[in-house]
């Protein structure tokens, strides 16, 4: 497919806007959407509840197997909204597409709290799913084009890194918080969230549009969202391959996510320390984080993150042989690699990809990730309910390491036989 370019040096970097000749006043603008975002990445990520919400589920009478539903909803729902929104965001604006997001977001955790049974939960999974789409890629995108605009493309690892190690942070302050509410009432956690997330919407407001890049004239339809897909899917081999390996490791450790909670409570661990380890692992995404660009620089993309999955499958085969307390600190990689390889596949596909579809393109890296747990996250849960979490984990080492050792050798091997125009650096 033309339109989705291969990458020389700096890949689509080449559409940076050198030359242009930025008023004092601009520059000002779009150096305050680094701030503005990274400011919304704090709040979307201040998760208060998520250290105690499937304890919470367990109080209303949920299931693991309902538990997983829930969130498998959440994750269909962002698979149907996903590469629509991501189109919308690289069609109407990248501002439109944040405020939409954002609002949405904070209506869904403004309800959570007054919500106790399945249904209610489901009700608001779906708000929540409709919104964090619109939010999943047009907050990397509008940062990328941010950054082009600026003339600092190459900084993008880097700053990408930075805005999720400021998310991450603010998520171990939160888990702290959480645990410390949680230990008042289960509920309080979710009314101070809701609270929180209203902070959102005036921030995306101030948010400034990057300048287009879109060819003058050019209107959106479904049959472009069809080509750009049928770009990524069909005729680059290399991008298809790293898409794929990008979700199944995303998918492994937002499958972990869900099954924490419950590993705690089998190895004894206190609810009041809940919140804690949880702010541990929060910390430890951030710094990995701040430091993704330096580990993909001197090992390579795909290095990296082949040693990042292989370490994730092992750990999850360590966890469920032996559950206790001090095999916890372990499950630290399990973050090192959501905070590694976020920043690392973010920027490649950025690089990969002109700035009329990265939105797009990014929404199409999320919507695997959650197809995957649509599928596997039930499947879990189901099988944590009729044997033991052990099997579960042992279940999830088998599913997510085939599949992952497949794919990154496929991604490995199209790199390297890539046609000259699809050629990736390594």
């Amino acid at each position: 497919m033309a339109d989705i370019k291969g990458e020389s040096e700096n890949g689509a970097a080449g559409e940076r806007t050198s030359g242009r000749m930025l008023t004092d006043e601009r520059r000002k603008k779009l150096q305050r959407n680094v701030v503005l975002l990274r400011f919304i990445r704090g709040i979307e990520f201040f998760m208060l509840m998520i250290p105690i919400l499937v304890v919470y589920y367990k109080a209303n009478g949920l299931s693991m197997q309902e538990v997983m539903l829930l969130q498998a909803f959440f994750s269909g729902m962002m698979v149907v909204i996903e590469i629509p929104s991501g189109y919308f965001s690289d069609v109407l604006g990248r501002r439109r597409t944040m405020i939409i997001g954002c609002s949405l977001t904070a209506l869904g955790f403004a309800i959570y709290p007054f919500v106790f049974d399945f249904m209610g939960f489901l009700v608001v999974e779906l708000i929540l799913g409709v919104g964090v789409a619109f939010i999943s890629g047009t907050d990397s995108a509008m940062l990328y084009d941010t950054m082009l605009e600026l003339g600092h493309a190459e900084r993008g690892v880097r700053e990408e890194g930075r805005q999720l190690s400021f998310g991450h942070f603010s998520e171990a302050v939160s888990g702290v918080l959480g645990g410390f509410l949680a230990a008042v009432s289960l509920r309080a956690p979710l009314l101070a969230q809701g609270a929180v997330m209203l902070l959102m919407i005036p921030l995306a407001f101030m948010l400034t549009e990057p300048a287009e890049h879109r060819r003058s004239g050019r209107k959106g339809s479904m049959r472009e969202i069809i080509n750009i897909v049928a770009g990524v899917v069909v005729h680059n081999r290399s991008l298809r391959w790293m898409l794929l390996t990008s979700s199944i490791l995303g998918a492994s450790t937002l499958t972990f996510v869900w099954l924490l909670q419950p590993y705690m409570q089998a190895a004894g661990v206190p609810l009041w320390m809940f919140g804690a380890i949880w702010s541990g692992f929060m910390l430890i995404v951030g710094a990995s984080s701040m430091y993704a660009h330096r580990v993909q620089s001197r090992f390579g993309t795909i290095n990296t993150i082949t040693v990042l999955g292989v370490l994730v499958v092992c750990v999850y085969v360590v966890a469920g042989a032996t559950m206790t307390f001090w095999i916890i600190p372990l499950l630290a990689v399990f973050n090192i690699t959501r905070g590694i390889s976020n920043p690392v596949f973010t920027t490649a596909i950025n690089q990969r990809v002109e700035s009329h579809q990265r939105a797009t393109v990014l929404s199409v890296r999320a919507l695997g990730v959650r197809m995957l747990f649509v599928v596997v996250g039930p499947f879990v849960g189901w099988i944590t309910d009729v044997t033991t979490l052990s099997m579960a984990l042992y279940t999830c080492a088998i599913i997510f390491g085939i599949a992952f050792v497949f794919c990154a050798w496929m991604w490995r091997w199209t790199s390297v036989f890539a046609p000259a125009d699809q050629k990736p650096q390594l």
